[in-house]
């Protein structure tokens, strides 16, 4: 666990993120992980004097495996988790779409690849467990946990994908809208988009570029790779060349 500003803490691995809001003795968990981390949350949550009961909800950016993979058992231990509502069905497990990409579409010759591949399989990535119910927020929602999130709607890796910007705190959860990594390659720093294999609608994650241009904030948090600082106009300047 690491705090990377006060009051926000950064959870995962060298491949994927998730974090821990406070806010006085309460928290928001934005996103789930792999389906075999809860324990990591709870030992995170010990390190700064919380506990699982301290959590007023997961929310999700979306319901891939590797976000929301110990949602199950965190419902199970008591916690709320919150997606968009047209991230409802892959949550629940009753989606009819395209899941996710498959191992067969990755480039399997590259080492970084293999090294991707292995770490999140080990803490959980093939299994994710469907969620019994789940409650859904929608674009603009302001929601009363702490941090006080604004959900900014970023449809195209999936039909439901959300980033959550803390206004006051002018940071910015970008969930896999843009990244910092490539998850085949090594570059680990630069803003970039993920492949178009990875997403569920190209042509939308481009839109949802443009909309990140407009919000205001001093720092970027992505769902995979390191934290941006900047606005998310300049990371995605730097990402797409504009």
């Amino acid at each position: 666990m690491r705090e990377i500003t006060p009051g926000i803490h950064r959870l995962g691995s060298s491949h994927h993120n998730f974090y821990v809001i406070t806010e006085g003795e309460k928290a928001t968990v934005i996103d789930a992980g792999c389906s075999k981390e809860w324990p990591k949350l709870v030992e995170g949550l010990t390190a700064i004097g919380l506990g699982p009961n301290d959590v007023e909800a997961i929310i999700v950016t979306h319901a891939h495996a590797d976000h929301i993979g110990f949602g199950r058992q965190a419902q199970e231990e008591g916690l709320r988790v919150e997606v968009h509502t047209e991230e409802e069905t892959r949550a629940l497990g009753t989606y009819k779409g395209k899941t996710a990409i498959s191992p067969m579409q990755m480039p399997l010759w590259k080492p970084a690849t293999w090294g991707f591949l292995i770490a999140l399989i080990k803490v959980g990535v093939m299994k994710q467990p469907s969620l019994d119910s789940v409650e859904t927020f929608d674009d603009g929602d302001v929601l009363d946990l702490p941090g006080h999130p604004r959900v900014v709607h970023t449809p195209g890796h999936t039909e439901g994908h959300s980033a959550f910007l803390l206004e006051d705190r002018k940071v910015l959860f970008a969930g896999d809208a843009i990244v910092t990594q490539d998850l085949f390659g090594r570059d680990l720093t630069r803003p970039q988009v993920m492949k178009d294999v990875f997403h569920n609608d190209p042509a939308q994650v481009a839109e949802s570029l443009e909309r990140l241009t407009g919000v205001t904030a001093d720092l970027v948090l992505p769902g995979h790779g390191e934290p941006f600082s900047g606005s998310p106009a300049e990371m995605v300047r730097q990402a797409v060349g504009r």
